[in-house]
C-alpha cells in the first residue's frame, strides 16, 4: 500500500505569530489557575483575600500612573512611527516613569493616609510603588513584539517567567509559615511580583539605552491626545473589574473577597484567552481596516462565536473546576459563574467597539460609556451588596458591562457613520447582539444543569464539534 506524504496548508507568519501568543498569554496567566489548587490548601481565605485586595488596588492604580499609554493608542503610535520606533517607545516609556514616580512622592507625604485607603501593611504599598514605575516597560515591549509579529523570545519571557513566580510564591508561602517570619499574603506577593519586576527593571534599561530621546514633546502630545480620554476608559474599566473585590472587602470581610477573588479567577480564565486573541486581531483590524473585502466583518464574527463557545463551555465545567480548584470553603460560590463569566464575555464585544474608537482617533466616547457603566456598577455594587451579600456583586457587575457594551455598539455606530459617511458594516451588529444574547441565556441555563453531571458532559462534547469546525472556517478566512 502506498502513502502518500501528508501536505499541509501553509501558516501565515500573523497566524503563527497569534497562536504563539495565545498560548503564551494562557500559559503565563493559567498560572494563577495551576497554583490556585495549591494555594486554597495552604493559605486560609482571609489571606488569600489580602492577595485579592493587593491585586484589585494594584491593577486600578495601573490604569492611572500608565495614562492608558500601553493601550491601543500606542499601537498607533508603532504603526505611525515606523522609523523612529526605539525613540517612540522610549517617549511613552518615560511619561510613564515620571507619573508613576509622581505618585509615589505623594504617598511619601502621607503613607498612613495610603495604608489605611488600601488596608495594606507598608510593605506591599512600596511593591506596589515600585511595580507602578517599572511594569509598563514589560507592557510596552509586548505590545511592541506583539505587533511586530516577534513571538520567540517574548513568548520564552512570557511563560518563564510566569512558571518561574508561580514556584517561589509557593515555596514562599511554605517557608513564611514554617519560620513565621512574614505573613502568608506578604510571602506570596513579594515572590510572585520579585520575578516579573527585574524582567520589568531590565526591559526598561534596555529602552532607554536604545531610544536615546525620550524627551519627545511631539511623541508626548501625540501619545497624549490618543491616552489622555482612554485613562477614563481605563479607570472605569478597572472600577469594574475590580470595585466589587474592593467593596466586598470594605462591605463584608477578607474571607468573603478571598471565596469571591478565587471563583472569579476561574470565570476569568475566558478572559485570559480574549486577551491574547484581541491582543493580535488588534493590529489585523488596523492594517485591514480600510479594505473594503468584508474579511474583517467575518473573521470577528467568528472568533466571537468562538469566544462565545469557550466561556459556556467553562461555565458547564463549573461544579468539576471548583472542586479541583479549592477547597469545600469555595463550594457555595460556585453559582456566580455564571454571571462573573458573562460578564466577561461582554468586555470582550467592549473592546472590539473601543478599537474602533482608538482607529478613529477620537476616544472621549470610550471614557463617556465606560465612566457611566462605572457609576452604575458603584451604585448596584453598594446598595445590593449590603442587601444580599458578595453574591449580589456578580450580577451587578454583568449589568454593568451589558450597560458598557450597548452603550459602545451605539456610539461606535454613530460616530463611524458620521466620519466615513457610510453605513458601518465593519462588526456585523446583528451577529453580535445574537450572540451576546445566546450567551448570557445559556450561561444562566448551566447554573440549572450542573447536579446533572452526564448532561452536562453531553453538551461540552457538542459545544467541541462546534468550535472545532468554526476553528477551521477561520483559518480558511484568514488564509483567503
Amino acid at each position: 500500500m502506498k502513502f502518500d506524504k501528508l501536505s499541509f496548508p501553509p501558516i501565515s507568519h500573523e497566524v503563527m505569530s497569534a497562536m504563539v501568543f495565545l498560548v503564551a498569554s494562557v500559559l503565563s496567566r493559567g498560572m494563577g489557575l495551576i497554583t490556585t489548587p495549591i494555594f486554597t490548601r495552604i493559605m486560609t481565605p482571609e489571606e488569600i483575600g489580602v492577595v485579592t485586595t493587593f491585586t484589585s488596588w494594584y491593577s486600578l492604580l495601573m490604569s492611572i500612573t500608565t495614562l492608558s499609554l500601553t493601550s491601543g493608542g500606542y499601537t498607533i503610535g508603532l504603526n505611525d512611527f515606523s522609523e523612529d520606533r526605539d525613540n517612540y517607545v522610549s517617549s511613552v516609556l518615560m511619561l510613564t516613569s515620571i507619573f508613576a514616580g509622581g505618585f509615589c512622592v505623594v504617598f511619601l507625604f502621607a503613607p498612613t493616609f495610603w495604608k489605611d485607603v488600601f488596608q495594606l501593611s507598608t510593605g506591599l504599598v512600596i511593591l506596589m510603588l515600585v511595580g507602578l514605575i517599572f511594569e509598563p516597560a514589560k507592557s510596552l515591549w509586548m505590545a511592541r513584539q506583539r505587533f511586530e509579529y516577534k513571538y520567540k523570545l517574548s513568548g520564552v519571557v512570557s511563560v518563564s517567567s510566569a512558571v518561574l513566580s508561580a514556584v517561589l510564591a509557593i515555596l514562599a508561602v511554605k517557608g513564611s509559615k514554617d519560620l513565621n517570619c512574614l505573613t502568608a499574603s506578604e510571602a506570596r506577593l513579594y515572590a510572585t511580583h520579585s520575578v516579573s519586576f527585574i524582567v520589568a527593571i531590565i526591559i526598561w534599561v534596555c529602552t532607554f539605552v536604545k531610544g536615546n530621546r525620550p524627551f519627545n514633546v511631539g511623541y508626548w502630545k501625540f501619545s497624549l491626545r490618543l491616552s489622555l480620554p482612554l485613562v477614563g476608559y481605563s479607570i472605569a474599566s478597572q472600577i469594574l473589574s475590580t470595585s466589587d473585590r474592593i467593596m466586598i472587602d470594605r462591605l463584608v470581610g477578607k474571607r468573603e473577597v478571598g471565596i469571591y477573588g478565587i471563583i472569579y479567577t476561574v470565570s476569568s480564565l475566558s478572559l485570559m484567552v480574549w486577551s491574547a486573541v484581541n491582543g493580535s486581531f488588534e493590529p489585523y483590524l488596523y492594517r485591514n481596516i480600510g479594505k473594503k473585502n468584508g474579511r474583517i466583518r467575518r473573521l470577528s464574527s467568528t472568533i466571537l462565536i468562538l469566544y462565545a463557545i469557550f466561556e459556556i463551555m467553562l461555565v458547564l465545567c463549573a461544579p468539576e473546576i471548583v472542586k479541583i480548584l479549592a477547597t469545600e470553603e469555595y463550594y457555595e460560590a460556585i453559582y456566580l459563574m455564571p454571571p462573573i463569566s458573562a460578564g466577561v464575555f461582554f468586555i470582550a464585544i467592549a473592546n472590539m467597539y473601543s478599537d474602533i474608537f482608538v482607529y478613529l482617533k477620537d476616544t472621549k466616547f470610550i471614557m463617556i460609556c465606560s465612566g457611566i457603566a462605572a457609576f452604575i456598577n458603584i451604585s448596584l455594587n453598594y446598595v445590593f451588596i449590603n442587601i444580599y451579600g458578595y453574591i449580589a456583586a456578580a450580577y451587578t457587575t454583568l449589568i454593568s458591562y451589558i450597560v458598557m457594551a450597548l452603550l459602545l455598539i451605539i456610539a461606535v455606530r454613530i460616530k463611524y457613520e458620521q466620519k466615513n459617511r457610510s453605513k458601518f458594516d465593519l462588526y456585523d451588529n446583528r451577529i453580535i447582539l445574537s450572540v451576546s444574547t445566546i450567551t448570557v441565556v445559556v450561561s444562566m441555563f448551566c447554573a440549572l444543569v450542573y447536579d446533572y453531571p452526564i448532561l452536562r458532559f453531553l453538551l461540552f462534547i457538542v459545544l467541541v464539534v462546534v468550535a472545532l469546525g468554526l476553528w477551521r472556517t477561520m483559518k480558511q478566512q484568514t488564509l483567503n
